[in-house]
């Protein structure tokens, strides 16, 4: 009888974009942004099928926002330019996202590429590969519970002040998910069923906004991080090179294959700037202009309202979370140029390696910065920058 032997394939350690950063990846599939160039149409379909769903909601804020501009109603005004804000970086990155859909998907499967390729890789890279991995995923986690806690906080506000409301008395005020009068039923949106009706439809937008911001802002964090790592690669591939390697013609092989991952390096580096060079700048406009509103807010209040205060901290994160990463890339970057330098070469002092060397660190001078379109360098001196500005907006507004 013969006997089946079940021969069992090895787990990779090291898997895709997709299985690597699953939720992220989830995020750019339901929000109709993830890259893939055979489905753009059917995706811009779908987004116009959404667009139609929360057009009344749309029509209703529009209204509602000239009507504030027009009889100077500050308070509603910023409050409904706080919402408008975060509908315009929606509406924005679903387009911005499919206009730049075939770099974007080159630049998310040259990340799978580098990932797989750590399985064939001895066990100090790994540890590297590690290391930045969990750096990735702890962006993603970011964006994951920052736009959660952003839109569910509308429901859950306004659900806790009616409970409230109903344990102080029989007949309880009604709060609604976002306070605006709605054109054509101002006199019944607080009655039954309308404001049951209401209240339903305005948790589809709730739930519509957090994987846009979960997917596209979480891939930013998780594509600068995988940067670093290439960087950090190459750095301690020349190392073992000029540690293991058995001759100077093995020795200058193996820096030819580095002075090649420095290269891929840098055209991943243009690839992430041309991919999120235009979000980055839109970032920088907004979030200046959510934070004042939200501390304007905070100031007619004369309290600190929860609803304001977590949009506040939610705005300010939105800023800190790009400049963060592209600051660390670029210290990342800086260092490149040491660590290459630091690798024992002077154990070889073979002209042609030196000269290669020579050529590299010259190249590593340059300090990988990522720019909002050229006109705001990313790190935390535009952090700082722009909390500042928006005090200083705040400032005037309120005076």
């Amino acid at each position: 009888m013969a006997t089946e032997i079940e021969i069992k394939i090895p787990e990779k350690k090291f898997k895709s974009f997709n299985e690597t950063f699953p939720h992220c990846a989830f995020g750019l599939a339901i929000a109709l942004i993830y890259p893939n160039p055979a489905t753009v149409k059917q995706k811009l379909a779908l987004f116009g099928v959404v667009t139609a769903i929360n057009s009344l909601i749309l029509f209703w804020f529009l209204l509602y926002l000239v009507k504030c501009m027009y009889t100077l109603d500050m308070y509603n005004l910023s409050n409904n330019l706080t919402i408008g804000v975060l509908a315009s970086l929606f509406f924005f990155k679903s387009f911005y996202a499919n206009w730049k859909n075939d770099k974007f998907a080159q630049l998310l499967e040259k990340i799978t590429e580098d990932l797989l390729k750590g399985n064939d890789m001895d066990e100090d890279y790994q540890a590297i590969y590690e290391y930045y991995i969990k750096l990735g995923k702890l962006g993603q986690t970011c964006w994951i519970i920052i736009p959660i806690l952003l839109s569910s906080q509308f429901p859950i506000y306004a659900g806790a002040c009616m409970i409230y409301e109903s344990l102080k008395s029989d007949v309880g005020k009604k709060y609604m998910i976002h306070e605006m009068e709605l054109k054509f039923i101002e006199n019944k949106q607080y009655d039954s069923p309308y404001f049951e009706l209401v209240f339903a439809y305005n948790l589809v937008q709730c739930v519509v906004l957090s994987p846009n911001f979960t997917g596209f802002d979480g891939s930013f964090c998780i594509a600068t991080n995988h940067l670093r790592l290439k960087l950090k690669l190459l750095a301690h591939k020349l190392y073992k090179a000029c540690r293991t390697s058995n001759s100077t013609k093995e020795l200058e092989i193996r820096v030819k294959e580095t002075v090649r991952d420095h290269q891929e390096a840098l055209v991943f580096y243009n690839d992430l700037q041309e991919v999120y060079g235009g979000w980055l700048f839109t970032v920088f406009l907004f979030s200046w202009l959510l934070i004042s509103l939200n501390i304007y807010q905070i100031y007619l209040s004369q309290r600190i309202h929860p609803k304001y205060t977590i949009f506040a901290i939610s705005g300010i994160i939105h800023m800190f979370a790009p400049c963060y990463y592209a600051s660390n890339l670029m210290k990342t970057s800086e260092e490149l140029s040491w660590d290459l330098y630091s690798a024992p070469w002077e154990l070889w002092a073979d002209p042609a390696v030196t000269k290669l060397l020579i050529f590299m660190i010259a190249k590593s001078q340059q300090t990988l910065i990522l720019t909002g379109k050229g006109l705001v360098y990313f790190n935390m001196q535009l952090f700082i920058s722009v909390l500042q500005t928006s005090y200083s907006f705040f400032t005037l507004i309120s005076s």
